[in-house]
């Protein structure tokens, strides 16, 4: 079943769990999105899941600009021959009521009477109103307490967003803004103002040679990775790869899977912390048909599908408590048992992980089982993080210059030579993934110069406290301290307020926030909050009401 399989027929139409299938709907989704990387790839995914399932005639994907407060929109309209034209635009949202409505991290509804009444004022609700828009409904994308954009849906038809439908679209929203929060930008960046560049550059093309298996870089470290890609690629061994955030873990699983005799059939890939917590058992080992509400039809798992090929389980220190002894009894015994099944079906999957996480850690908290780390720690790969592994910034660099040059049709042929100099001494906290991000946006700017435009200023804000470095610029770099923006507290205030001073659990108020309950605590702790204030105080959760 494909997210076009759906019969959609307008919101009204998905009151009935049996009519739709809002599980399958919401797994269909999450495959999607984790398979996005950029916005405007999101925005597209999205909008087809959404009309295809609720019949909608308007979705907008909207981020926001922290420092101007300004949503940037990616708008899909519909006809009703199911034909989408698409719209890129930007919208203040200074001295607006949605604004007000999303910084305070709240849903808006506007009915048509109340988007004819403001259509004068806001020429965005001006043309919906001309299409013929009835209803238009504004969720906020919230990740960690952050505001990081907007999802605007809306109909031509009289829609009724009834509880199950604003439970489904809360999780939505909830995954959307997290994969949002994948895919925006590290480090604060900014676009860089135009300096004069210095005559002494080095050539996009030099070092254009890729290592073995394209992986990049010529360290000792990275030729150790090499070496033991190459001894362990042939068998058959669970491999853990670890490391910080941004340094290739899924590269690295793709050239042992590539290396290997199962590069045959392709390799199945899932991240444990972009699929729900409740969706994680049935996305592994999959679901016979009434195995649960929702269950409408049988449903292979990962583990079927990676039959005689490569599974890579992403984010492995963040799966669930409770589902890693089903783990390690597959990963032991090499079979699957379906939910709602009785019969174990043999599998034969040659299992790849990789953490960020200091799993040690975990075990000492009792969030990660020692038996499974054991059984992961077959092969273990240390990735380095970019900054012990200098050399390779360079190299590095072009390549991915070249990259969006070519996709951009731009003709860039040097870098500038301090640049690259200072790019090797900077810290790099978001490792490759961020250093890619940076190159990305220069070759943006650059435009129809054949010289990359990247300054000392732009590359300055890459400093962290963290890893604190020192840069030859023309002025000092001042490093500010670090603080929790106001908006996080009231964050806080408010999740524990709405849980009744509940901080873990599903319905706790960490779930609430996207954070794990000990980060929650570190920052409760930090903030000098008092929990004890909200214990016996919950409140009913706020429903959507419309905007006379």
């Amino acid at each position: 079943m494909t997210a076009f399989d759906y019969r959609h027929g307008g919101l009204c139409n998905t009151v009935d769990r049996h009519e739709h299938d809002y599980f399958h709907f919401l797994v269909d989704l999450t495959d999607a999105v984790i398979a996005t990387r950029d916005i405007p790839s999101l925005a597209e995914k999205t909008a087809d899941y959404l009309h295809a399932f609720f019949g909608l005639d308007f979705i907008s994907l909207e981020t926001v600009e922290s420092s101007t407060f300004r949503l940037n929109a990616h708008s899909f309209a519909f006809d009703r021959q199911n034909r989408r034209t698409c719209n890129c635009y930007s919208k203040s949202l200074h001295a607006t009521l949605l604004g007000t409505a999303l910084r305070n991290h709240e849903k808006i509804l506007f009915n048509r009477k109340a988007m004819l009444e403001h259509a004068g004022k806001y020429p965005f609700i001006d043309t919906l109103v001309k299409k013929g828009l009835q209803v238009l409904l504004h969720l906020p994308l919230v990740s960690a307490g952050e505001l990081l954009g907007a999802l605007a849906i809306g109909s031509v038809r009289h829609s009724h967003f009834t509880p199950d439908v604003m439970e489904l679209l809360n999780r939505v929203s909830s995954m959307l803004a997290m994969a949002i929060d994948v895919i925006l930008l590290h480090g604060n960046g900014n676009s860089c103002s135009t300096l004069p560049l210095p005559a002494d550059s080095s050539p996009v093309e030099q070092d254009a040679s890729l290592h073995p298996h394209n992986i990049i870089g010529n360290s000792p470290a990275i030729q150790s990775i090499l070496r033991q890609i190459e001894i362990v690629a042939p068998c058959n061994a669970t491999v853990l790869l670890q490391g910080e955030t941004g340094t290739g873990k899924g590269l690295v699983a793709q050239t042992i899977h590539d290396l290997s005799e199962r590069n045959m059939h392709e390799m199945v890939k899932m991240n444990c912390t972009a699929i729900p917590s409740e969706l994680m058992e049935s996305e592994l080992f999959g679901h016979e048909k009434g195995a649960f509400t929702g269950a409408l039809n049988r449903r292979i798992g990962h583990f079927e599908q990676a039959d005689k090929s490569t599974l890579f389980l992403d984010e492995i220190g963040d799966m669930p408590l409770d589902l890693q002894p089903k783990l390690l009894s597959v990963l032991q015994e090499h079979q699957i048992r379906r939910l709602g099944s009785v019969v174990t079906l043999p599998v034969d999957v040659r299992f790849i992980a990789a953490t960020n996480c200091n799993l040690a850690q975990k075990i000492e908290d009792k969030t990660f089982r020692s038996d499974l780390f054991y059984r992961l720690n077959v092969f273990p790969i240390t990735i380095p993080p970019l900054r012990e592994r200098a050399e390779d910034i360079p190299p590095l660099a072009r390549f991915f210059v070249r990259k969006y040059a070519r996709q951009m049709n731009r003709h860039i042929t040097t870098i500038p030579e301090p640049i690259l100099d200072m790019m090797s001494r900077l810290p790099w906290p978001g490792n490759i993934r961020e250093l890619e991000n940076v190159m990305e946006r220069a070759v943006i700017l650059t435009g129809n110069s054949t010289v990359l435009n990247l300054t000392p200023e732009s590359l300055s804000g890459f400093t962290t406290r963290t890893f604190p470095v020192t840069v030859q610029t023309p002025e000092p770099i001042r490093i500010p301290a670090p603080v929790i923006p106001q908006t996080d507290r009231n964050a806080i205030i408010r999740a524990l307020r709405e849980t009744g001073g509940q901080i873990g659990g599903k319905s706790g108020a960490a779930a609430r926030l996207g954070l794990k309950r000990t980060t929650l605590l570190a920052r409760i702790k930090r903030l000098g909050i008092a929990v004890d204030d909200f214990r016996g105080k919950e409140e009913m959760p706020s429903t959507v009401t419309e905007t006379a």
